[in-house]
């Protein structure tokens, strides 16, 4: 038995960076996934070619240990 699922639209040499992606997103430390979230949240952005403005930017707040 197989433990892959097909997804419609990715192709299986991106598979890699599903999986990392996954992993960054359920890492332990809380600081990680809010990074993760943020980058691709600008991604998005880049990609849609918009730009935000000041206001709508959400800058997260890291706290050192």
């Amino acid at each position: 038995m197989s433990n892959t699922v097909p997804v419609i639209g990715i192709d299986p040499e991106e598979l890699v960076w599903i999986r990392t992606l996954v992993w960054l997103l359920r890492h332990p430390d809380p600081v990680v996934p809010e990074l993760v979230r943020e980058a691709l949240l600008y991604l998005e952005t880049a990609a849609c070619g918009d730009t935000p403005s000041a206001s709508d930017r959400k800058t997260a707040t890291i706290i050192p240990r």
